[in-house]
């Protein structure tokens, strides 16, 4: 079987036999999130297709019809539901599938044996493998926040720039990854949230000053937690300019973002056409690979 073999520009080469791809979720319609019919039969297709010779891991919930995909192993991990991160001011719950993300991310990241990972979410899938080719395009690192071994390449869909009209720190995508795979295993190897269960003490408006941290934000805040215990905000727009400075500077050094048609990456139909992330007014919002570049050049070179 022939591989995709890109020469880095720190003179590596990684070849599509170094990768294990991790196709992490359900595969039809599950409990409360509805999935695009035959969407992860085209990603797994996709797999094959641009990185031939890939190790493709699927990690899913127990009966789920797995009749007609195409992966080398597979991963069945107990749901743990959804989980409330807080209560909403009116006293609902808010309810997230955050554990089910990190279950089933860190449960098949746990079996890859290959240098090299990606986490790719069972509903999206690849347009090509140029991925691999930019996670060495940028050799030059910085002493300071240089916490992974090499960068990692994510997506800039939700990787924002801007929310509400306002700078936003540490909002990283949590869509796609590629990267060493004891990197990734670092940005996902996260314990469980615990349920709020106090409607008081553990409201919005108790916990935050604006408005709750992003689900994306949460994510990345705890992997760089590990490194820098002092990684924090006290809200989705706790934005002073020490903490975008920071925030800028780990992007900038430990990651790699561009967007999905410069990755070779496809999005299920809900991300397209009227959906608020393709928007101009939500594109504008995301971080932009120049912008990225910009922030490499000045916190790096």
């Amino acid at each position: 079987m022939p591989t995709v073999c890109l020469e880095k520009w720190s003179d590596q080469v990684v070849s599509s036999t170094d990768i294990t791809v991790v196709v992490q979720g359900p595969v039809q319609t599950f409990q409360d999130r509805e999935q695009e019919e035959g969407i992860t039969k085209k990603c797994l297709k996709s797999v094959r297709q641009y990185l031939p010779g890939a190790h493709i891991i699927l990690s899913t919930w127990p009966d789920q019809d797995l009749a007609g995909l195409d992966y080398d192993e597979l991963v069945i991990s107990p749901d743990p539901g959804p989980n409330i991160r807080y209560f909403k001011a009116n006293g609902e719950p808010q309810r997230f599938n955050n554990n089910r993300q990190i279950v089933s991310t860190k449960a098949g990241l746990n079996r890859v044996k290959t240098p090299y990972a990606v986490k790719l979410r069972s509903d999206n899938f690849l347009t090509g493998s140029m991925f691999v080719e930019i996670q060495g395009r940028y050799p030059a690192r910085s002493e300071k926040f240089r916490f992974l071994r090499e960068r990692v390449v994510v997506s800039n869909v939700f990787t924002r720039k801007y929310a509400k009209g306002f700078p936003v720190a540490y909002h990283l995508s949590d869509f796609f990854y590629f990267g060493r795979t004891e990197d990734l295993m670092s940005l996902w190897d996260l314990d469980l949230l615990h349920n709020a269960t106090d409607p008081i003490k553990e409201n919005e408006v108790s916990y935050y000053s604006t408005f709750p941290i992003d689900c994306t934000q949460m994510f990345w805040l705890r992997a760089l937690s590990k490194f820098d215990p002092a990684t924090s905000l006290r809200g989705l727009l706790d934005n002073s300019h020490e903490n975008i400075e920071k925030s800028n500077h780990i992007c900038a050094n430990n990651l790699v973002v561009a967007s999905p048609a410069e990755l070779g990456l496809g999005l299920c139909q809900k991300f397209l056409g009227t959906a608020r992330i393709s928007r101009p007014r939500g594109q504008c919002a995301q971080w932009q690979h120049f912008e990225w570049q910009n922030e490499y050049n000045r916190f790096c070179t």
